[in-house]
């Protein structure tokens, strides 16, 4: 249940410097311990820098997990309040904004968007791209649509682009792929194994993967035997290849462990950190 919206608190946001900062130093307005959802809240750690991400839904996560693995994006902001909003925009004369109001106090709510995000594009450029997510169903209530309304609005004026999606128009078993992978990242602050241990490891596994016939599964779990691993071991390394892009698979199709490792592609040192997954509408 949501407290009471006031002055006093989005005093106290703005001092704790929520919707500010860059890469690391970025606070989100909203945070997991903030407010209820309807889906499940999660709190994530970004590739991209030692930063927690907070994210209130299932859909804001799967799209969470999406840029993560594309590589044209620098940084992911959000929950990005819209602070200067009333100066860009202005009065509406078809849409009354006072109304988006905490129903206790009276006090007017921050619009945001749900992420703002800076890509390279490429000719070596950067810019920034506003996406807000929400579920379908939800687009069925007036106040939802005039409030996505306002902020494609302020978006416009600003020259930034925008989008709103739904749960339809992400590529969930994309999504679903790379958050079964997401945690192998960081091996060697989560587990026993050194950055020596995984290096060497994942050499091994690569050198056995390539051009083999033979299940995923089975050998990965090869792979622990012939090192005297912990079962799950080889397994876990697979997925930090494929988080690292040391290997490369159809991230559209679910990952069958049990199809041969013919399917991979070993990805030369040179080519690493090409594949991109889009972020278009």
């Amino acid at each position: 249940m949501r407290s009471e919206w006031n002055e006093e608190k989005l005093q106290r946001y703005i001092k704790e410097g929520r919707g500010q900062g860059e890469f690391e130093s970025y606070k989100g307005f909203i945070r997991v311990q903030d407010f209820g959802s309807v889906g499940r809240s999660s709190r994530l750690r970004t590739w991209r820098c030692n930063r927690i991400v907070h994210l209130l839904s299932d859909i804001e996560t799967r799209f969470f997990y999406l840029t993560e693995f594309d590589d044209s994006i620098l940084q992911v902001k959000e929950h990005v309040p819209l602070y200067d909003f009333e100066e860009v925009v202005g009065e509406q004369e078809d849409i009354d904004i006072r109304k988006f109001k905490d129903k206790q106090s009276g006090f007017p709510y921050i619009l945001t968007t749900t992420f703002l995000i800076t890509v390279r594009g490429n000719d070596g450029n950067t810019y920034d791209v506003a996406r807000s997510v929400k579920a379908s169903h939800v687009l069925e209530r007036k106040a939802v649509i005039e409030r996505f309304e306002l902020i494609r609005r302020y978006f416009w004026k600003k020259g930034i682009d925008w989008a709103l999606l739904t749960q339809k128009e992400l590529p969930i078993v994309k999504a679903k792929n790379i958050e079964w992978i997401h945690p192998a990242r960081f091996l060697e602050e989560t587990t026993d194994f050194t950055k020596g241990d995984i290096s060497y490891i994942s050499g091994i596994l690569l050198e056995s993967l390539y051009k083999n016939k033979r299940p995923v599964r089975e050998i990965t779990s090869s792979v622990d035997s012939q090192l005297n691993l912990e079962a799950g071991s080889g397994l876990l390394l697979f997925k930090h290849l494929l988080t690292t892009k040391q290997i490369k698979i159809d991230m559209n199709k679910k990952i069958e462990l049990n199809q041969s490792a013919e399917v991979l592609e070993i990805v030369p040192q040179e080519r690493q950190g090409e594949i991109k997954i889009a972020i278009d509408r």
